[in-house]
């Protein structure tokens, strides 16, 4: 009886310190506070399963460099849990690939749909040489602290000395006015654009 037990316990042993012990480790995985955004929108995130030994974090878009303003990211070292906020940049509508990357290497990804963006509106949808036209712009990027008209095709469409442009920083909001020049009948393109690359565009009809 003494031998049955003995050759027991050594089985169990044996079985013991042959079995392999797996560790199940979570993927880091990152939520939008919205999946739908507009040009200049800020948008939170949160994310979890990064590394614990993980001291930064950074936010970055395989699919576009211009999709990610101004942004965040903080991670709570020890707890694989990360937070923080950025602005749309100035892109076109579509899907973009958003990804958070810790300092060890690890990443998590997730999509970003933007919808619309800048739009530009003027007070005459026709209009002709001398008259005076006023602008109203949305949408342009938060932090924008100046803005500038023009018409980059004909530049004679807009009289030289005439265009004044003045935007509310924080806002997206953008006002002004410019003198039609002395040009043919025909359309041509206005456009708005702000001090950091962001621009809006409409059709201005002179007859």
């Amino acid at each position: 009886m003494r031998l049955v037990t003995t050759l027991l316990l050594s089985a169990v042993l044996i079985f013991a310190v042959s079995v392999t012990f797996i560790t199940v480790k979570s993927q880091p995985v990152i939520h939008l506070s919205k999946g739908l955004g507009s040009v200049g929108s800020s948008i939170s995130f949160t994310g979890a399963g990064f590394q614990p030994t993980d001291a930064t974090c950074s936010l970055s878009s395989p699919s576009s460099n211009n999709l990610i303003g101004i942004s965040s990211c903080i991670i709570q070292m020890g707890t694989g849990l990360i937070n923080g906020g950025f602005t749309v940049g100035n892109v076109l509508p579509g899907q973009y690939l958003l990804q958070a990357t810790g300092n060890q290497g690890d990443l998590a990804q997730t999509i970003l749909e933007v919808n619309g963006g800048s739009q530009l509106s003027i007070s005459h949808a026709d209009a002709h040489p001398g008259a005076g036209v006023s602008i109203h712009a949305t949408g342009m990027l938060p932090t924008d602290s100046t803005c500038q008209i023009s018409s980059p095709p004909s530049p004679n469409v807009i009289l030289p000395g005439t265009a004044a442009c003045v935007i509310q920083l924080g806002s997206g909001v953008a006002y002004g006015g410019f003198t039609v020049g002395n040009v043919l009948s025909g359309q041509y393109v206005i456009q708005i654009t702000g001090n950091q690359g962001d621009s809006a565009q409409t059709i201005l009809a002179v007859g």
